[in-house]
């Protein structure tokens, strides 16, 4: 950048060369992995194809709520940077990210939520999914975890990285600059937050209101630390070298669930069928290790399914490198939607700590 570049740079605070809304990575992870079920789905069993069937409906559903935010941001006429479906890897702790917005004035690290349904926001927090009847009695409630929860897990990771890979960075410039926001992508979703405290009702926003959140955030900053143009792309570019490739065997896990329609719940057998490297013999001879898979044993039976639904020894291996402490922890691990760890999460993290 030419010295009065820089110079007016300097004295406006604004980019010189960044004119409107850049995505660095606008790539979903997603649509791939979609394309190889729908090619799987053709040559599979009736049973396998209705499973694939349930998670491409999943993933299509998260991908149009995705890009209902992109949309947004593509017309925010913001001079930002924008990284879409990240997967963090950093010493040993990984976040899936829906959106980083990178602002000169401030990072805004977005979860997205297409809800269904009507959702409930009670005083502490919780988030509680209403299920009504055609008259609209409500005759079921079921908890969520809580995704401002999950996004705060995510920031975490980012001032993290940043504080230690930026030295013009440190822990309180990061918590000036460094914002979260779930969006909610769906505009029929009916979100009751009558009972919610302040700070959760600031924690949620439509998509409609996004830009205007975006732009709100940018004139508060007035006074406070703010990034060159160079240092906007510089941060994209630590956060781009973190990110990998969230791949998934979708051919692995098809074709062994194929294999064993019909069978017999039988441990040895799972075990050989998803054996891997994390789980290797000096993992798999561990108290812990032993636990998890006999906890894993007793719950299929309890349920009449396989154990691998439950997870499989790559996921158990995962749990053990992870260590959680708390069920929400697990849904750093891929296949760990809010379901599993709602149904199974306080007694996966009971073991790991028993064993501590």
């Amino acid at each position: 950048m030419a010295f009065f570049d820089k110079l007016r740079q300097t004295i406006t605070g604004r980019p010189i060369n960044l004119k409107e809304p850049t995505f660095i990575r606008d790539t979903c992870d997603a649509e791939a992995q979609i394309k190889q079920m729908e090619e799987l789905k053709k040559t599979a069993s009736p049973d396998v194809a209705k499973q694939i069937e349930q998670d491409i409906k999943m993933l299509s559903y998260g991908i149009t709520g995705e890009n209902a935010v992109a949309y947004e941001l593509k017309h925010s006429y913001m001079p930002i940077l924008i990284l879409r479906d990240l997967y963090l890897n950093y010493k040993g702790l990984t976040a899936q990210v829906d959106y980083v917005v990178i602002d000169n004035k401030f990072i805004l690290i977005i979860e997205c939520k297409t809800m269904t349904g009507d959702i409930e926001i009670n005083n502490n927090g919780d988030f509680i999914r209403l299920f009504k009847n055609a008259s609209g009695k409500v005759y079921k409630k079921e908890g969520i975890y809580s995704p401002i929860v999950q996004n705060q897990r995510h920031l975490e990771l980012i001032k993290r990285i940043l504080c230690d890979e930026m030295t013009s960075l440190n822990e309180k410039r990061c918590s000036e600059i460094l914002h979260s926001i779930v969006v909610l992508a769906n505009p029929k979703t009916i979100v009751n937050m009558k009972c919610a405290k302040a700070a959760t009702k600031r924690a949620i926003i439509r998509g409609d209101q996004l830009i205007a959140y975006m732009k709100s955030l940018h004139d508060a900053n007035k006074d406070g630390y703010w990034f060159t143009e160079d240092a906007m792309y510089r941060v994209a570019e630590i956060l781009m070298a973190h990110h990998q490739e969230n791949r998934v065997d979708y051919t692995q896990k098809y074709a062994l669930a194929s294999q064993v329609a019909g069978e017999q719940n039988k441990v040895v057998e799972d075990e050989a069928m998803y054996s891997t490297e994390a789980s290797s013999e000096t993992i798999s001879e561990t108290p812990l290790y032993k636990a998890l898979r006999e906890y894993r044993l007793i719950k299929s039976r309890e349920e009449g399914i396989k154990p691998y639904y439950i997870y499989n020894n790559e996921q158990l291996a995962q749990i053990i490198a992870l260590n959680p402490q708390t069920p929400g922890d697990l849904m750093q691990i891929k296949g760990f939607a809010e379901a599993k760890c709602r149904k199974y999460g306080d007694a996966i993290v009971r073991i790991v700590r028993q064993y501590q």
